[in-house]
């Protein structure tokens, strides 16, 4: 192929022609969570950079501040035959109007995940992390551990830290930390040393129609991983055995299980909404993992960090201290505030596993009435996984949805959240049907109480409903909500 991008002493080759520091890169969607930090990273790497979205959001605001064109509308004048590379994402489709034009220039294309995995072989020493769930807030742990203790990462992750701020950090060293979506399998492009895979389980069926192909892409990605690397993994996942005896790269694994490698006992609530557990590794006490951040989950996500970074140098007592510290990303239970006594949550899970586990942390923490406003992401994930998110939301007390956030997909006509409505009320006492987030914002104004709980859920914009309903109620106070949660624990 003409215009195959090759790497080559440290720097992209395009024909002849060495794409170097001063070279013009254009993205595609640079708006999306790994376009925007791919952006961020090349700009303060020295290369002119420039790309379009579908509209003005926070993110391509925070781009334009920084000094990087962006360009609202996909038009393909904008791609110029001056162009060096050209970036896109694969949420924009095959049939956007740049990357046609693009192609048509022979100006050399690259997915976002390709030039994450050039970029990974170029700094040397890659982490990434995989899982259906958890990889987000894993993948920043990591990143906090590796940054506080001196390693000086380069880092793109698919949610907004408070430590950085934002999505990406630019280091000097060789370390860069990626988060690694399997989604159109995206992550058998990076190049990693080390791996950490926090679980796999049946997600995008409209990419993996059967769940045998979701094991059979982390097992492509698994030998990804060098004889010298490492890979860190979740031994209570059921696909362990088959997925680690895959891995040329020694298996280090983690866990509730006292068969793992590094294992938790004894987790308990720590209040006002963090968590905590005694720490092992191969039966030797190490010390209490304590977090800032609730449930279970999270101790697994910091417990995977912890073993990636003592993989990489850290001390176990250093990376205690760092995680002890961690503040969570941004729609990861994020609390949006509090108002007459009625705490309002948002949370990113969009998986019937993701949201059994976040709703059981929030009861574990909150004695009052939980509601769940839940908003499913996709028509294909909604049909598939009817049953499982039938059953996901039993920690709950008053189950909200709205209606299907159709994202990349067109309505087929054969599923909608009536349908989920239904087949939830099977299970559960209390599920509302409401459609818009109007109407819902509007039933949360006239039936909540003070002491209850707001939650909403989804990968859509479910959390405009949390926003609205905190700026209509008289008394707004924005906050961390916490001091009335540690009240009513009492």
């Amino acid at each position: 192929m003409a215009n195959k991008i090759d790497t080559g002493a440290g720097r992209y080759q395009k024909g002849r022609m060495l794409l170097k520091s001063g070279d013009r890169i254009y993205f595609i969607g640079i708006g999306g969570n790994r376009l925007s930090a791919l952006a961020k990273i090349y700009s303060d790497r020295g290369y002119r950079i420039a790309g379009s979205d579908r509209c003005r959001t926070k993110a391509t605001r925070e781009l334009e501040a920084r000094g990087i064109p962006v360009d609202y509308g996909h038009d393909p004048r904008c791609i110029t035959k001056d162009l060096d590379l050209v970036v896109y994402t694969n949420a924009v489709g095959e049939n956007n109007p740049q990357l046609i034009k693009a192609r048509a220039e022979k100006i050399p294309v690259l997915e976002g995940a390709e030039l994450l995995g050039r970029l990974m072989r170029e700094m040397g020493v890659g982490i990434a992390v995989a899982g259906t769930h958890g990889k987000t807030t894993t993948t920043a742990m990591i990143s906090l551990i590796l940054t506080r203790s001196g390693k000086d990462p380069t880092v793109e992750v698919g949610g907004e830290m408070k430590e950085l701020p934002g999505n990406h950090r630019t280091g000097a060293s060789p370390y860069i930390v990626v988060e690694a979506c399997e989604f159109r399998r995206s992550f058998l492009h990076l190049s990693p040393k080390y791996a950490v895979i926090t679980n796999v389980d049946w997600d995008h069926p409209d990419i993996f129609p059967d769940s045998r192909m979701v094991v059979d892409a982390f097992q492509e990605f698994i030998r990804l991983l060098p004889a010298d690397g490492g890979l860190i993994f979740w031994r209570e996942e059921r696909h362990f055995p088959e997925l680690a005896a895959v891995s040329k790269a020694p298996v280090t694994s983690f866990g509730f299980s006292q068969e793992a490698d590094w294992f938790l006992l004894h987790p308990k609530v720590r209040p006002p909404l963090g968590t905590e557990a005694e720490l092992f590794y191969r039966g030797e006490y190490k010390g209490r993992l304590r977090l800032q951040v609730p449930g279970e989950y999270n101790l697994l996500n910091a417990l995977a960090a912890l073993a990636t970074g003592v993989q990489v140098g850290v001390e176990v007592e250093e990376a205690l201290a760092i995680l002890e510290e961690f503040q969570g990303v941004k729609r990861r239970f994020e609390i949006k505030g509090e108002v007459g006594k009625i705490l309002v949550v948002d949370d990113y899970a969009h998986h019937p596993v993701a949201i059994a586990k976040a709703l059981r942390a929030a009861r574990s923490h909150f004695p009052g009435r939980i509601w769940c406003v839940f908003q499913p992401h996709l028509f294909s994930r909604t049909r598939c996984l009817l049953t499982e998110f039938a059953h996901a939301f039993n920690a709950a007390d008053i189950l909200v949805l709205a209606d299907i956030y159709p994202a990349r997909e067109k309505d087929p006509g054969d599923i909608s959240s009536r349908i989920l409505a239904a087949e939830a009320g099977k299970h559960h006492g209390d599920v509302r049907y409401l459609g818009d987030m109007a109407s819902i914002k509007e039933h949360l104004l006239q039936e909540t109480l003070p002491g209850d709980l707001i939650i909403t859920m989804g990968a859509g914009d479910i959390w405009k409903v949390g926003e609205e309903y905190l700026q209509e109620k008289e008394g707004f106070f924005v906050g961390t909500g916490t001091e009335n949660l540690q009240q009513q624990r009492g």
